[in-house]
């Protein structure tokens, strides 16, 4: 087991910022533009698609929680994350580039490459995404640190995104010159392959010093006894929840854009704009954080996605306010992102001062695989309602029954989401808790 100090260096928290954004490089045009490359570049019925995401989504989410076991019962001299972070970066590249590159064939073909793809794509996405979540928690347990380098891991993840959003289009139409199934293949391969060299620098420069090359096993009681925990329950419904608008937005904004503000242009610029609102944020969370709690940082979030999904709905008509309270979201949006994964961590430590058990690959995979279960069902619930709306991909103006579907997905199913993550955060009391625990568990691992 590698030897370290107990406090992280800028490298390290930088390269942990970079896997982040590697991973959002790889796969936020997989998010963002597979459900339309689906129905508008190779012409896939909605019901196909929606199978797709389920089936999918329900591979990934199981494959989560097998991640995080294996994760639990690693033992290696780099840790237990870490080879994961390393060996797997290269294949979820390779199967990145194959997902856009579907064979032209009869329609039932194209549907079952398309799903072995995917499928593929959810295990090798897991394959680096758990090992990744679970770094921040096996990195440090310095509060300070902890901030810092989640704060530098949420900038990875909105350089990650934001680049996606405002240059995939964009290359789409200048490498494809009209042809969007080459623009989409190309694209998803330059990015897939950043991607991977951004991952990598990550996996090669972190440390481990919590748990790290540790020789005990994770059982099916210990698992079961962790899970009785309720800050991680509010922090895994928060997450959910948070998650599923985020990729309702990425998912319809094309659509959004298209149909109901007739402005295809627009698409990018709403999509960047949780970005560039969220990278400044990032930087000043940690200090709200500290001077208003964590859990009313998360209040405040929810509050002002809210108002800016209502606001959008009353002013579709003006780009300017739409464009306005999408800034309203976003800013919601940012101050949940920035510091869920602060509070997951410290729900871990919660779990193992009251039990003396630390299983933190499950945990955080079992959030994972929630959120999965959840982003499979919003796919499949988002294609539905696009198909009762009586949405055809093939056709250039879609009917008003389309439009106030694609509207209800785009605007009205964040707002619910948001509406409960208020309503469960009544419960997390964890901000006050917290220093009695840590000094705890400081007294715990100084005398072992």
């Amino acid at each position: 087991m590698e030897t370290t100090s107990k406090k992280m260096s800028l490298l390290e928290k930088l390269s942990y910022g970079s896997g982040n954004m590697g991973i959002c490089l790889a796969t936020t045009i997989i998010s963002t533009f597979m459900m339309y490359f689906y129905t508008d570049v190779i012409q896939l019925q909605l019901i196909q698609v929606g199978t797709i995401m389920m089936v999918g989504g329900v591979v990934d989410a199981i494959s989560d929680v097998a991640m995080g076991v294996i994760v639990d019962n690693t033992k290696s001299r780099w840790g237990k994350c870490r080879p994961y972070i390393i060996f797997c970066a290269i294949p979820m590249a390779v199967v990145c580039f194959f997902l856009f590159h579907i064979p032209e064939a009869a329609n039932q073909v194209k549907y079952i490459y398309a799903m072995v793809t995917y499928v593929l794509y959810t295990l090798a996405y897991t394959a680096v995404l758990i090992p990744q979540n679970v770094l921040l928690t096996a990195v440090t347990d310095d509060p300070k640190d902890r901030l810092q380098v989640n704060m530098f891991g949420t900038l990875g993840t909105n350089f990650g995104q934001l680049a996606v959003a405002s240059l995939a289009l964009t290359l789409v139409n200048a490498i494809g010159k009209g042809d969007e199934y080459l623009g989409y293949g190309v694209t998803s391969m330059i990015f897939a392959g950043i991607g991977a060299i951004l991952i990598l620098i990550d996996g090669l420069n972190t440390r481990e010093r919590l748990n790290a090359g540790a020789a005990q096993k994770a059982t099916a009681t210990d698992m079961l006894k962790a899970m009785k925990n309720g800050p991680w329950v509010i922090c895994t419904l928060t997450s959910l929840f948070t998650i599923a608008v985020v990729v309702i937005k990425a998912t319809t904004t094309v659509y959004f854009a298209t149909n109901v503000l007739e402005n295809v242009g627009i698409a990018s610029t709403l999509l960047s704009i949780s970005n560039l609102i969220g990278i400044p944020l990032t930087l000043v969370i940690p200090f709200i954080a500290t001077k208003i709690g964590k859990r009313n940082l998360v209040w405040t979030g929810a509050i002002f996605s809210i108002a800016g999904s209502l606001g959008t709905l009353l002013c579709k008509d003006s780009i300017v306010f739409v464009i306005i309270f999408t800034v309203v979201a976003s800013i919601g949006l940012a101050f949940i992102n920035g510091i869920i994964y602060v509070m997951c961590a410290e729900s871990i430590d919660y779990g193992e001062w009251k039990t003396g058990i630390r299983i933190q690959g499950f945990l955080m995979a079992f959030i994972g695989f929630t959120i999965k279960i959840a982003n499979s069902l919003v796919s499949l619930l988002i294609t539905t309602i696009l198909n009762i709306g009586g949405y055809d991909g093939s056709k250039d103006v879609q009917t008003a029954s389309a439009c106030t579907a694609i509207e209800f997905c785009y605007i009205g199913l964040p707002v619910i989401l948001m509406v409960a993550v208020v309503i469960i955060n009544v419960f997390y009391h964890l901000d006050k808790q917290y220093p009695e625990i840590r000094a705890a568990l400081d007294a715990k691992r100084n005398n072992a």
